[in-house]
């Protein structure tokens, strides 16, 4: 169709206008369908007639209400009202349901307009009581009603009586579907703070046993918050993702995309909030709602830019809105503004301040809990890094220094902040620095900057430290300065041209350091960590070297391993115990010896663990569990894992650290068969990877969570991530995985019931790998899956032309068992369509006939197929082929060949059974169906039955034996 206006000039008779009717209700809800159904309401009026101006007015009525335009409806509701009271003779038993139906619509809707007094609300309230009274309807719409204005105004007494005689009345064919019921009564008891039977009402609605057009999308979003207050926290992620896909861009469900947004800021998810908001942006500058539903709306927004600034983040951006820069800060001065003008609007009407207090409360809220990952990607809203706590009153600079020393010698993550908290004292009282505490500083901001990468700076510092320290009398600090320095210049990523051309070779400062420990001038400590950084220079002196000097470095490597291992154990320092131990893994590894690396390995972590040393234990189990996992020991590295999660966790930790062991257990608990674990552990990871900016481990952990989400039969959670995911997916991953990915999104999208959704993935996929020349194998994946899909979605002509494809890619592909299954749906595409696109019964037959053609085809694929493999059961795809094409065969009146096909694989099956017995049971009850029903002969059909049981209670086919059982009582 084109213009809703050049279609509905064409409307000149019943069968047009309903043809225009079909029309405007396939509209999306908005203000075109409200225009549309007006052009309708003018195309009736021209026809006239009562019954056609009666069913257009209902068309606007629905329109209006869904259009956030409700107002309007009562316009329309009160012309209907009029015909039906001067001729109601013209209103069929439906139009009159009609009537009545969107009568409680508009008489609630009424609220959403503060300009409607509560006089004219009241007054249509008692106009639908005495009109549902006279017709003898039940009273249930009309408390309910009632007790929407009670609640609205604030009359909490009311409402509960209101409520109370809601529930106890009658329901009838005028009552609200159950679902929406439910949706207020639940509201109503979260408000009251039963959290618990909110989600007892929600309960039906949230599993899918109540369905409408709103829900259960509206109720998804009513029960965020009270899953996440019971701390039923996997519920509240779940929700929110397979929710929101469905309220997206929605005027309809206007409100449900606020509590979504309110959602993600009370559970630390407030990048996300930003991301939805962003979307919605026009809907804060240009209302496309009723007031009520664009205040619950703007409620949601308001809690998330208070919440953003309160992390200090009022100047990040958020959504350009005309009028404001767009950030947090100015756009929740726009957001309260708008609110709490709309808020006094319903206070005058009402008389209260109600609106206006519910508005406070709600955008006082404070976060539930600290932090839920959800798995999506969202913008990073940067929290504010804790302050560095003040030293306690009195503390001397003297006492500061000393915990900062102490802090080194343990080995602490934390020593730098130690003493950038010493700095900081010093600066803020004025005092001077020594030398030997300047030392200690230039020292730990050395390990700091050389740890995260900065070289150069790192080289400075620690030149700075090594001065220092000899200037002090602590030459052996200072030698380990200057050796750590030499091993930095040696790193590959060094930049070109660094050098530390004021610190002499390791081999002099070995040297000297042993015969000042001799001599008691230095610490064995000091000279241990000489060692450690030999060790570390050999190791990369063997990783970098060439061909021929490669046998040479490794045994420097392993000397130096074994040097420093014997000092470590000399002294009794367990941390490089530990160190040395993973060394001589790696050499273990690079030998082959997998049993000697797992055993040093172990002895690491050990070693790192009785150092009293956590953080250092934490990396040790890193590597273990990757070991272990990598050569098949899901459970050990689950184990290792686990014992070291803490410690990778705390607050000194090294957050890349924490987001690999997080990664490592989320593969570990999937392949442990724990996949509910391994969701957890995947949602932590992509979060922290977000965190980290690493863009691919963030992607990675998302798309494992999501086949994650798939395996646990949680499809829309899974298509909800993937669907996000994919501009990330196509920016850095391969093209093979580009491509399972969107096999993935389309299958959880079908899986989820969005067919035509998941139609539009798959066959953009398999348009991508035809176009890439992807491997055979992925291109008949994905051309299967589309043309099966487009069939589910009823695009059968495009499904038609999928098929005969997709059935040459499985082939060349050497998968005849697929070409065999979807020959099959091939056929039922035919059958299932034969009416599509008004076809007579010529050409409906002539479908019907190539349908049942193709079942044929399926069982020469088989007899062509010369042995079972592991896409094809020969056996068990005839069997498949034989019940399905009987099956069409007696539906579409073919008997003769329906009981032909049926009898042949019955006999043939029985002497197998009890394997195939359902479909052995299946095939005796098409042919005995035929016998009785299409050839009336019952008693032939029930003497086939009969010998059927006898031969399955022989074989011990219990199934078959109750199928048949039911089926003989059926043919009694």
């Amino acid at each position: 169709m084109t213009g809703a206006a050049d279609m509905y000039d064409e409307v000149i008779d019943d069968a047009t206008f309903e043809r225009a009717r079909a029309e405007v209700r396939d509209r999306p809800y908005g203000v075109a369908r409200s225009a549309a159904a007006e052009a309708l309401l003018a195309a009736a009026e021209r026809l006239g007639g009562t019954p056609l101006v009666a069913a257009a007015l209902l068309e606007t009525i629905v329109a209006y209400n869904y259009g956030g335009e409700s107002p309007k409806s009562a316009v329309s509701m009160g012309r209907l009202l009029r015909l039906y009271d001067e001729q109601p003779g013209e209103f069929s038993p439906g139009l009159t349901h009609g009537v009545y139906w969107h009568l409680k619509w508009v008489t609630s809707s009424l609220l959403a307009a503060p300009e409607v007094p509560l006089t004219t609300i009241r007054s249509f309230l008692d106009d639908m009581e005495r009109r549902f009274r006279t017709a003898g309807h039940s009273m249930r719409p009309v408390h309910k009603c009632r007790f929407y204005l009670a609640d609205h105004t604030g009359d909490k007494a009311g409402a509960a009586a209101e409520f109370a005689a809601w529930m106890a009345a009658d329901r009838d064919s005028l009552t609200d579907c159950d679902a929406c019921e439910r949706r207020e009564q639940g509201r109503w008891l979260a408000e009251q703070g039963d959290d618990e039977g909110a989600l007892e009402i929600f309960e039906p609605t949230l599993s899918g046993m109540r369905t409408c057009a709103e829900e259960p999308q509206i109720t998804i979003a009513d029960s965020l918050l009270p899953l996440t207050r019971l701390g039923r926290l996997d519920e509240a992620r779940t929700n929110h993702l397979r929710g929101y896909r469905l309220v997206r861009g929605s005027v309809s469900t206007y409100a449900s995309v606020g509590r979504h947004i309110e959602f993600c800021a009370l559970t630390g998810n407030e990048g996300r909030g930003v991301e939805i908001t962003a979307a919605h942006r026009t809907w804060l500058a240009s209302p496309a709602a009723d007031a009520d539903v664009h205040l619950a709306f703007l409620g949601g927004v308001g809690v998330l830019l208070r919440r953003l600034v309160a992390l200090g983040r009022g100047g990040m951006r958020v959504a350009g809105v005309p009028g404001t820069d767009g950030t947090a800060a100015e756009l929740l001065a726009l957001v309260e503004r708008d609110a709490f003008a709309l808020a006094a609007r319903f206070d005058a009407r009402n008389g209260s301040g109600f609106v206006s207090g519910q508005l406070r409360t709600r955008l006082a809220a404070k976060p539930v809990v600290a932090a839920l990952p959800l798995g999506v990607r969202s913008v990073l809203v940067p929290t504010p890094r804790p302050a560095e706590p003040a030293p306690e009153a009195g503390t001397s600079l003297d006492e500061l220094a000393e915990r900062a020393r102490a802090s080194v010698k343990a080995g602490h993550p934390g020593s730098r902040a130690a003493w950038e908290l010493f700095a900081a004292a010093a600066a803020e009282r004025g005092a001077a620095v020594t030398d030997r505490d300047a030392a200690d500083l230039a020292d730990a901001r050395a390990i700091d900057l050389v740890n995260s990468g900065d070289l150069a700076a790192g080289i400075e510092q620690l030149r700075i430290a090594a001065e220092l320290f000899a200037a002090t009398d602590r030459p052996g600090p200072a030698h380990v300065a200057r050796a750590r320095a030499v091993v930095s210049v040696r790193h590959p990523a060094a930049p070109e041209g660094l050098s530390a051309d004021w610190a002499p070779g390791l081999d002099a400062t070995t040297a000297d350091l042993v015969h000042l420990v001799s001599q008691g001038r230095a610490e064995p400590a000091d000279l241990v960590s000489v060692l450690a950084a030999r060790m570390m220079a050999a190791r990369l002196a063997f990783a970098t070297a060439e061909e021929e000097t490669q046998a040479a470095a490794r045994a420097a490597y392993e000397a130096e391993t074994d040097r420093l291992a014997a000092a470590a154990a000399h002294h009794r320092l367990g941390h490089r115990i530990a160190e040395a131990g993973e060394a001589r893994a790696h050499l273990a590894v690079v030998d082959g010896d997998h049993q000697r690396a797992e055993a040093e390995l172990r002895g690491a972590l050990t070693a790192a663990a009785a150092a009293e040393r956590p953080w250092a234990a934490a990396s040790t189990g890193r590597l273990l569990g990757g070991f272990l996992l990598h050569h098949g020991d899901a459970a050990g590295a689950e184990e290792v894992l686990l014992s070291v999660l803490d410690a990778a966790q705390g607050p000194t930790h090294d957050p890349t650290l924490y987001a690999d062991v997080l990664a490592a257990l989320t593969r570990a608990s999937a392949v442990n068969g724990r996949p509910a674990a391994a969701a957890e552990y995947a949602a932590l990871a992509a979060q922290e990877f977000d965190r980290l900016g690493d863009r691919l481990g963030a992607v990675q952990c998302r798309v494992t969570l999501a086949a994650l989400f798939k395996d646990l039969d949680r499809p829309a959670d899974a298509a909800a991530i993937l669907e996000e995911s994919l501009p990330e997916v196509d920016e850095l991953l391969g093209p093979d995985d580009v491509l399972h990915n969107r096999w993935m999104l389309g299958t959880s999208l079908s899986a989820a019931g969005h067919a035509l959704e998941a139609a539009d993935v798959l066959v953009g996929a398999a348009a991508r790998a035809a176009a890439q020349d992807a491997d055979p194998g992925i291109r008949a994946t994905l051309a299967g899956e589309a043309a099966q899909t487009l069939a589910v979605a009823e695009r059968r002509t495009e499904a038609g032309a999928a098929f005969p494809e997709a059935i040459r890619l499985a082939g060349e592909a050497g998968r005849p068992g697929a070409a065999v299954r979807l020959t099959r749906a091939a056929a039922w595409n035919l059958i299932d369509g034969q009416y599509d696109d008004g076809a007579d019964e010529d050409a409906a037959r002539a479908k019907v006939d190539a349908g049942l053609a193709k079942f044929a085809d399926a069982m020469a694929l088989l007899d062509a197929a010369a042995e079972d493999g592991p896409d094809l059961d020969r056996a068990h795809e005839r069997t498949a082929t034989e019940v399905q094409w009987s099956q069409a065969l007696w539906m579409e009146d073919r008997n003769d060949e329906a009981l032909r096909i049926a009898d042949r694989g019955a006999t043939r099956l029985e002497i197998g059974l009890p394997r195939f017995e359902s479909q052995y049971a299946q095939l005796v009850t098409v042919a005995a169906r035929v016998e009785k029903h299409e050839f009336g002969m019952p008693e032939l059909a029930r003497s086939r039955v009969d010998a059927a049981l006898l031969v399955a209670r022989t074989l011990r086919a219990a199934e078959a034996v109750r199928t048949l059982t039911e089926l003989r009582e059926e043919l009694a």
